[in-house]
């Protein structure tokens, strides 16, 4: 009976680590993926496609890509290299197999980093994709939505007064869309005849210097700050001069960041010698147009 019982033991410690042998593939789900520096944990999907009558056993390898790539237990860690899916969980024909990353977010503002991952071998399977590129993109720039959030507006009006307003920035937080890190959605708050107007910034930032420029959308008619409906009148931004002349020149925001990556909390807007005004236009009669009003001293706080 104790022989009986040792040979069934083996028996099935040997079906337990059974290789696979039916006709089945695996391979990367992406050829490429971005993820940011400071994500955390994220796995790497390896699928599995084929009913398995055994195990299936992976093993990778990672290697940084150009001068500056990811290093491995440096700027990630991979929590095991060699993986294995059971086929005791062979419930279908699909099945993933994940390879699961830690970020190490270096709190230094850098340039992104990549490095591939190889499946150098793959036990009960054939191999299709086998390798995937990794970027892991330096959060420690990406200010962009950092600005999101409630700020006061103060400005001088055409009147000499000192006004306040209500601000709110957004924007999109989706990496592929192309307003990010290029506009910033701004809502000033009953600043036009009474109406809130919405409105863009433009966004830049340079790492090497550590400055960036926020600007008013000026004369973009293509999206009107506010509108009248019931006349067809609507508001762009301009750059007037003393003398009522149109100008070029912006009207930005210089900032930096201070030596704890913190943006600025106060935020004063250049005109450049002209004053940001809304012009006024119909629809119905393109040729007339009018100023509301003048804004001058423009100051953004954070609340």
């Amino acid at each position: 009976m104790a022989l009986l019982m040792a040979l069934f033991m083996v028996a099935c410690s040997d079906d337990d680590d059974a290789i696979n042998t039916n006709q089945i593939t695996l391979g990367f789900e992406n050829e490429a993926i971005v993820v940011k520096e400071n994500v955390g944990y994220f796995n790497v999907p390896i699928k599995i496609a084929g009913y398995r009558n055994g195990n299936v056993k992976v093993n990778v390898v990672a290697t940084p890509v150009g001068e500056n790539g990811a290093v491995e237990d440096v700027n990630y860690m991979i929590t095991d290299k060699s993986v294995q899916l059971l086929s005791e969980n062979d419930t279908t024909d699909n099945a993933t197999l994940n390879i699961q990353i830690k970020t190490i977010d270096d709190q230094e503002i850098n340039e992104n980093r990549s490095f591939t991952l190889e499946i150098t071998s793959a036990e009960g399977a054939t191999i299709t994709t086998k390798t995937i590129q990794i970027t892991l993109r330096d959060n420690d720039a990406a200010f962009y939505e950092k600005f999101f959030g409630k700020w006061d507006m103060t400005c001088t009006n055409h009147l000499g007064n000192t006004v306040k307003y209500d601000v709110v920035i957004s924007g999109p937080t989706d990496e592929d869309d192309p307003d990010y890190e290029n506009y910033l959605y701004v809502t000033i708050s009953k600043i036009v005849s009474g109406l809130t107007a919405n409105t863009y910034f433009k966004y830049s930032f340079d790492k090497a210097t550590r400055k960036g420029k926020l600007a008013f959308d000026l004369e973009d008619t293509a999206y009107p700050i506010a509108s009248y409906a019931a006349y067809n009148a609507k508001w762009v931004w301009v750059n007037f001069d003393p003398q009522g002349a149109l100008l070029e020149d912006p009207i930005d925001a210089e900032w930096t960041i201070d030596e704890n990556s913190a943006i600025p909390t106060t935020l004063e807007f250049n005109t450049y010698g002209g004053t940001l005004a809304t012009y006024e236009f119909f629809s119905q009669n393109p040729d007339y147009a009018g100023i509301w009003g003048y804004y001058n001293n423009i100051v953004l706080t954070r609340k």
